[in-house]
Parts: structure tokens; C-alpha cells; sequence
């Protein structure tokens, strides 16, 4: 009886063996199984193949092969479970997230060319079969008796007797004309730097907004893709995708697109099509696809908290990168106009190969240099000095941006006589107002209700909205600004990927004078005719209980800087505050970038924290509060037996109770670099979670609420 050895998509520990059934051919590593697990079946992947053990010896069979070959070769099996190590993840989360795209096959279909030859060969599949026409997995499933179904349909597809019926591919070539950019020497200079690499080399492309990195990128990977190889671009949020296809397929023919909007249809196009794809570009879990042969991988807004993946395995999508580059000895760009400090301290240290582009293509507006208005004494939302500006662009002909990172109407609702604010009853967070709607809602937990016409608390009709939101805004442009053609862009609005593609094409065709938008609009898109950027609440987020609040603030609004004046025209910023003194407006000047995140850098290091130290975080939650701070008490004390280890807690986490849970931390920290996270390991395997109690490790963590 041969025996293997199983990551089952669970979050236990371990692998589980299974004997191999003959009749599924030759086992190997790296293919997708269907298994028995408790009272059901679960998916897992081989990983690794056991000796033959006596019949003697009572093991669960495989329940059904569902991968004629494997879906990884040897390169990338070692990646996983190297990340895997690092992350301190089980095997089944781990590999459930790396092969989470193979995931959905219900849409395969499958058609018969003879059904009588099929007969003679699979009757329960020829009794399926009763006709030419195309059947989906899905349907074949309903009408045929439980087997090991996805092993008999590969397994006549290999011999002929079904066909697989293939899509076409989601993306054409475009063939208009496309003008040919010159090149500035920086620009030429950086391309030719990438297109001699060789082997393993990792580089920062740091270039001020406007200098022109995705045509660098560009002239880079059609090089990469003239000697054969294939090329992975990753973007943070798939607001940035329709204008990288747009210029992807003036350049190339063979072009795909992944990212979490798209449909299993879709997914499963790409999928058919991969080896046939030159270069393809998606969100942080397209890094898992096996595209074939790849030879460059490029990271732009490398310095993006989207990267960081929040449920399941919390890995880095950008580390991650790094070292899939490392392992498959491929270079890798990493691209910003504000790098991420763990990015820049690699480059300072010589570990990434720094290239600069230090101007941009346009070259009357080299320093935009924002304009500082105090909202302290201003009555409303928008300023006198931002609405004239507006109308002054909107005489002109060109176009606006309004940046405010808060949707919904108003961030909270609060009573005037008694000054209670509707909470969230399952999170520690006030609820959002969301006025058209006519709702409360938490944008963390997705509670719903609707708004109160009176105080619960006092009675009183006194219920005023606090702040401001996009949804305020648009009723105040719609007011103040009566002709302004404009548009929200918010995940309120922007529902679909259809419709964020509308959106800006209508923008880009200056069908639209304005955009009034969250953090999805200000990153990587190019309008050549925005002359002007307004922000109208820059506090949002600057004093958040994080240590990279203000690295986070100065990215998002260096970022938002660059929107404007990338065209013909010079670009105005102005940027509305009730800290008009705070350090940080300060340093938004793209000219001020080294010399800020130098500074930030040495304050880091003094204070020993990331990238001068490691850390990990550790989450308890539970519906009782003393059973979460039992667990998080229990292995806090456990990891104190760690020499050179700081451990900080147990402590409520900043946002003490999320989706009905209470949440409390322990927070460790190795200033040297060698314990963490490795020495972590023969802890959580030797603590058990109580039952009730979910545990949640994050390595290098990005979010500390």
C-alpha cells in the first residue's frame, strides 16, 4: 500500500497521510487531492510521497485525484514552503492560499465528440453525455453518482474521449497606433540597467510621481519577453489595472489580467491560457499563478499596505516577490515615488540596487509645492480657497481631484442634547452614516440598521452628523458648484470592476470635470488635464495609535500630490487642515522624499523598531473577554523563556472588540533579527488555543489596530 503525505486546506497543524488507490496512476508531489476529513472531504495538496507501508496498517484512501500533473514545479513548491516557515502558518493554510486560483472549477466544461466510443469505456459518464453539447462541471456533478468524478473526466479527456472546451482569452491585442515616447536619459539609463541584469537582483526604481517608471517598466519587460521569458507585474488594488491594460495591450499581444473582481469564467480563461501569456499583471494573489518561464517581476506602489494580505496566511505579497525572485534567480523591480522604509533601508545597505529618476517627464511643474489652508476657522466642508480654485479650473477646462479618505455621509451621528453616537453593537467603532441610504453602517463588520429619527438614549430629536464623508461632499458640490459634471469614487459607487472602468474612461474622455474619491483614485493614475488637487480633510489618519501613521500619511499625500500637472499644464495641490502646524505637511514636497524618509529612518532605528527590528503580533479573540486574555496571558508567559525576546502584553488591542469578538495582543519584538520568527514556532505548536479562542499570527505587521 503506498502511502502519502497531505497539506489538507484546514488550519491544523501537520500533514495527514492517506493510502494511494492504483487506479489514480502514479501519485506526485505537488497535485490536488480530494480526501476524507472528519465527518466530510476537504481538498488538499501532496507533498510528500511515503513508503510503501503493510496492508496491515489502516489508512483512509484518496477520494479523488484532481490534477493530472502538478500545478507547481520544484522551484515553487520550496517558495511556499519557505514563506510557510516564515509566516508561521499551518501547511493547509499555507498551500490554500498559494493554490487558491486553482480553487474554482465548477465552470470547466467538457463535451463528448462520440458517445458511443464513451460508452464502451465510462458508462456513468456516457449515460451524462447525451448529446455534443457542452456540459460544466457543476452539471455533470448533479447527474452522475458520487465518484472520484474530476480523475475520470481528466482521465478521458488524456485519452480522447472528451474534449475540455477552452475560452477565449479576456484580452485582445490593440492595434491603434500608439505613439512612441522618447526617452529622457534617466529613463534610458534605468532601462538599460534592468535589461543587462542577470540572475537574482533586486532594485529600487524610486522615481518622483510624473518621471515615468511604468515606461521603464515597459521598455524592460518587452526585452524580457524578445528572449523568451514572461513577465509579472503586480499593482496593489485593481483601480490601477484598467489603465495598465490599456498601455499593456498597445504593446503586447499576448496579455492577461488577474484580480478578485473577475469572474470564474474569467479565471478560468487565464488559466487555459497561461502558458501562452507574455506578460501578466494583477493584484497581490496573481504572485501565486506558475506563470511558465518567468524572467522579471515588477512590484509598482511597492510601498502599498494592500500587499499585505489581512485574513489567512498574513503574508507580504511584495516580500513574497522578493523572494520567489530569489528563487527562481530572476530580477525584480520594486517601484515608488515614496518607498516603503523597509524598501529604502535595503537600499541604503546595498541589499536592492537603487535607480533613480529624480524629475519629471513634464517639466514645468518640478516643484508643486502644496498650499496650506487652516480649517479652524472655516464653517463647512470646503473652503472659500479650494472652491475658488475649483471654479478657476472649471473656466479653464481642465480637471479636478478631490481627495478625502472617509466614505459615507458623515463618520458618525451624534446627539446634541445628550451627545451619545450609535456604536457598532458587535466592534468598538462608531457607525457610519450613510444619509441616501438612509442607514448606519460599520465598515468593518458590514452592520447594517437603519438611522433613528430620535436619540435612544434621551428622546430628544437632536441627531446631527459629525464630519464629513464623500457622500457629504457631492451634496455640497451639487449645491455650490451647480454645472460641475463630477463623479464619486468609492467602494459605494464603484461596485464592479465594469464600473470603476467607467468611471475613469468617462474621466479620461473629460466627459467628467471632477473626481471626488478615497484612497483608490490617488494611486498610479495618469490624467494629463487635472490641473488641480484638493484634500479636503488631511487628518484623516495622521494620528492614528500606530507607529506608521505618519509614514503612511506622508505616502498617501506625496501620492496625491503627484495627480496633478501631469499634463501640458502646471498642477496646483492645496490641502485643507486643522493642524496646519503638524510636522508632516511639512515634508510633503517630493523634492523633501530622501531627506524625510532618511530622518524617519534614524528615528526608527534610535527607537529599535521596524526595519531595525522584527516583530510579531499575535492576536487572541473570543466572545468572552477573560478567555481571549487567558490565551494571549498563557502565551505571553510561554514566549518570556525566549532569551533577548521583548514581550509586550497581554493588552486589548487598539480595536478592542471586531465582529462580536474581543481581541487582545501580545506583542513580541527581537531587536537582533535572529530569533523571530523562527524561535516562535515550538511555542504555538506547544500551546493548544482553547476552544472558543481564535489565534491569529502576524509576522512584520502592518496594521497594529
Amino acid at each position: 500500500m503506498l502511502c502519502i503525505e497531505v497539506a489538507v486546506f484546514s488550519p491544523l497543524p501537520g500533514c495527514f497521510s492517506y493510502s494511494w488507490p492504483p487506479e489514480f496512476g502514479e501519485p506526485a508531489v505537488g497535485i490536488r487531492v480530494q480526501v476524507p476529513f472528519g465527518k466530510g472531504t476537504r481538498t488538499g495538496v501532496v507533498l510528500r510521497l511515503s513508503v510503501t507501508l503493510p496492508d496491515s496498517v489502516e489508512l483512509k484512501p484518496v477520494a479523488d485525484r484532481l490534477d493530472v500533473s502538478p500545478l507547481y514545479d520544484a522551484s515553487r513548491i520550496q517558495w511556499v514552503e519557505r514563506v510557510r516557515r516564515y509566516y508561521l502558518a499551518s501547511s493547509g493554510d499555507a498551500w490554500q492560499t498559494a493554490l487558491a486560483w486553482a480553487a474554482h472549477d465548477q465552470v470547466r466544461a467538457f463535451r463528448c465528440p462520440d458517445v458511443a466510443v464513451l460508452a464502451e469505456a465510462a458508462p456513468a459518464l456516457a449515460a451524462v453525455f447525451t448529446s455534443r453539447r457542452a456540459l460544466s462541471l457543476k452539471t455533470i456533478a448533479a447527474r452522475i453518482e458520487p465518484c472520484a468524478l474530476r480523475h475520470c473526466l481528466n482521465a478521458a479527456c488524456q485519452a480522447g474521449l472528451l474534449e475540455e472546451v477552452l475560452h477565449e482569452p479576456l484580452l485582445q491585442q490593440n492595434e491603434d497606433a500608439q505613439a512612441v515616447l522618447t526617452l529622457t536619459d534617466a529613463q534610458a539609463s534605468a532601462v538599460q540597467t534592468l535589461v543587462d541584469a542577470r540572475g537574482f537582483q533586486p532594485f529600487l526604481l524610486f522615481g518622483r510621481t510624473g518621471s515615468g517608471k511604468t515606461e521603464v517598466y515597459l521598455r524592460a519587460a518587452t526585452e524580457s519577453i524578445r528572449r523568451g521569458g514572461r513577465v509579472l507585474v503586480l499593482v496593489p488594488e485593481i483601480g490601477l489595472t484598467p489603465m495598465w491594460i490599456a498601455r499593456l495591450q498597445s504593446r503586447f499581444a499576448r496579455v492577461a489580467v488577474w484580480h478578485s473582481a473577475l469572474t470564474e469564467r474569467d479565471r478560468l480563461a487565464v488559466r487555459q491560457h497561461l502558458a501562452q501569456t507574455d506578460i501578466l499583471i494583477g493584484t497581490r494573489s496573481a504572485l501565486f499563478l506558475p506563470l511558465p518561464d518567468l524572467a522579471m517581476i515588477v512590484v509598482d506602489e511597492e510601498h502599498d499596505g494592500s500587499f499585505k494580505q489581512q485574513d489567512g496566511m498574513a503574508y507580504s505579497a511584495r516580500d513574497m516577490a522578493v523572494l520567489l525572485a530569489q528563487q527562481l534567480d530572476i530580477p525584480i523591480v520594486l517601484g515608488s515615488a515614496t518607498p516603503s522604509l523597509e524598501s529604502w533601508r535595503q537600499a541604503l545597505a546595498g541589499f536592492y540596487q537603487r535607480i533613480d529618476l529624480p524629475s519629471r517627464i513634464a517639466d514645468h511643474t518640478q516643484q508643486i509645492k502644496p498650499e496650506i489652508i487652516d480649517m479652524r476657522a472655516v464653517d463647512g466642508p470646503v473652503s472659500p480657497a479650494l472652491l475658488a480654485a475649483m471654479q478657476q479650473t472649471l473656466a479653464a477646462g481642465d480637471q479636478t481631484i478631490l481627495f478625502l479618505n472617509r466614505r459615507g455621509y458623515s463618520p458618525s451621528l451624534q446627539c446634541t442634547a445628550c451627545g451619545d453616537v450609535p456604536q457598532c453593537p458587535a466592534c468598538s467603532l462608531s457607525l457610519t452614516l450613510h444619509r441616501r441610504a438612509g442607514q448606519l453602517r460599520c465598515h468593518s463588520c458590514g452592520f447594517i440598521r437603519r438611522v433613528p429619527r430620535s436619540c435612544e438614549c434621551c428622546g430628544e430629536a437632536a441627531l446631527m452628523p459629525m464630519g464629513e464623508g464623500t457622500e457629504r461632499i457631492e451634496e455640497w458640490l451639487q449645491q455650490h458648484i451647480p454645472g460641475l459634471r463630477f463623479s464619486r469614487f468609492d467602494r459605494d459607487v464603484v461596485t464592479s470592476h465594469a464600473r470603476l472602468s467607467e468611471i475613469l474612461a468617462a474621466f479620461e474622455r473629460r466627459e467628467l470635470d471632477c473626481l471626488l474619491g478615497t484612497q483608490m483614485l490617488v494611486k498610479g493614475h495618469d490624467f494629463p488635464h487635472v490641473t488641480l488637487v484638493g484634500v479636503v480633510n488631511a487628518d484623516q489618519g495622521m494620528n492614528m495609535p500606530d507607529f506608521r501613521a505618519g509614514e503612511r500619511w506622508w505616502q498617501q499625500m506625496t501620492q496625491v500630490t503627484g495627480r496633478a500637472g501631469r499634463g501640458e499644464k502646471a498642477g496646483r495641490m492645496l490641502i485643507q487642515t486643522r493642524m496646519p502646524d503638524a510636522a508632516w505637511l511639512q515634508r510633503i514636497a517630493e523634492a523633501q522624499a530622501e531627506a524625510t524618509m532618511t530622518a524617519e529612518l534614524e528615528l526608527r532605528e534610535m527607537l529599535q523598531y521596524p526595519p531595525f527590528s522584527r516583530w510579531v503580533r499575535v492576536v487572541f479573540s473570543a466572545m468572552r473577554a477573560e478567555r481571549a486574555d487567558q490565551a494571549a496571558a498563557a502565551f505571553a508567559e510561554s514566549c518570556r523563556a525566549i532569551p533577548e525576546l521583548m514581550v509586550s502584553g497581554p493588552m486589548p488591542c487598539a480595536m478592542e472588540r471586531l465582529a462580536g469578538r474581543f481581541r487582545f495582543e501580545v506583542l513580541l519584538r527581537d531587536t537582533t533579527r535572529q530569533l523571530l520568527p523562527w524561535k516562535l514556532l515550538p511555542v504555538l505548536d506547544s500551546l493548544k488555543v482553547p476552544s472558543g479562542v481564535r489565534r491569529r499570527v502576524d509576522v512584520d505587521p502592518q496594521d497594529m489596530m
